[in-house]
């Protein structure tokens, strides 16, 4: 992993974590067009590091709240994360294995544009969290292990179908993503045994830089869901797939 795959990984990864536009999905295409024959998945690792240390920077103060003075929602995260975890579990290798196919990635790009669209219209839902409406989210963000599914798109979108408003549904997707990432690292260093020996500065670098655009992306999504435009992120996931199937290989 060179100095510039690495800030230009940084800078998709900050995008595209919080935008509903998939992070993985953009990696894997982006890597693939690098030349990089498999998956820079420790890296990657270190690059959603930096984005969980954006969730920390902008959502900070809800964290504290969610372990302290509004527990309930602590239980409802996490409800939906042992939801996540159990899905993670079953399809683990078929997630895996999709990581080295952008075609895979570019008809689930699909699969998120249509969610997004759709959770943008439909509502069948009141407002307001419940153990029911956790339970959907966490099986959102479950399927949203899939390259190319957008877990912020897929969780917000899923909110927004259920009746939650965008501030709402955001903020529990973000607040959702913290034991995510610190699960989806936690099993990537079992599994690789976190060889020193693999990492560089590169990785470190990647890490500040998908930080940084995070916390932007973290800002303006925020600004997009209070003005009711979050379908033209599905317009782009569809477009970005349909690219994906027909020219990249």
């Amino acid at each position: 992993m060179g100095l510039l795959q690495a800030i230009i990984s940084g800078v998709v990864q900050g995008v595209a974590e919080f935008l509903p536009i998939s992070s993985s999905g953009h990696l894997v295409i982006l890597h693939k067009l690098m030349g990089l024959k498999e998956p820079e998945m420790l890296f990657d690792i270190f690059l959603h590091l930096g984005t969980l240390a954006a969730v920390f920077i902008v959502f900070g103060r809800d964290i504290v709240e969610s372990v302290t003075t509004k527990k309930r929602i602590g239980f409802l995260i996490l409800l939906s994360s042992a939801v996540t975890f159990i899905i993670a579990l079953i399809f683990i290798k078929n997630i895996e294995a999709a990581f080295s196919n952008t075609g895979t990635v570019g008809v689930m790009l699909v699969v998120t544009g249509v969610w997004l669209i759709a959770g943008n219209f439909i509502r069948l839902g009141t407002e307001g969290m419940t153990v029911f409406k956790a339970s959907l989210i966490g099986l959102a963000q479950g399927i949203a292990a899939l390259p190319g599914i957008s877990r912020s798109g897929a969780t917000i979108s899923t909110g927004l179908f259920l009746g939650l408003d965008g501030q709402a549904a955001a903020k529990f997707s973000f607040l959702l993503s913290v034991p995510a990432i610190i699960g989806a690292f936690l099993f990537k260093v079992k599994e690789s045994g976190f060889d020193l020996a693999g990492i560089n500065v590169n990785y470190f670098i990647g890490f500040f830089i998908s930080c940084i655009v995070g916390v932007l992306s973290l800002k303006l999504l925020l600004k997009v869901l209070y003005k009711n435009k979050f379908h033209w992120f599905g317009a782009y996931c569809i477009l970005l797939g349909i690219t994906a199937l027909l020219f990249i290989k």
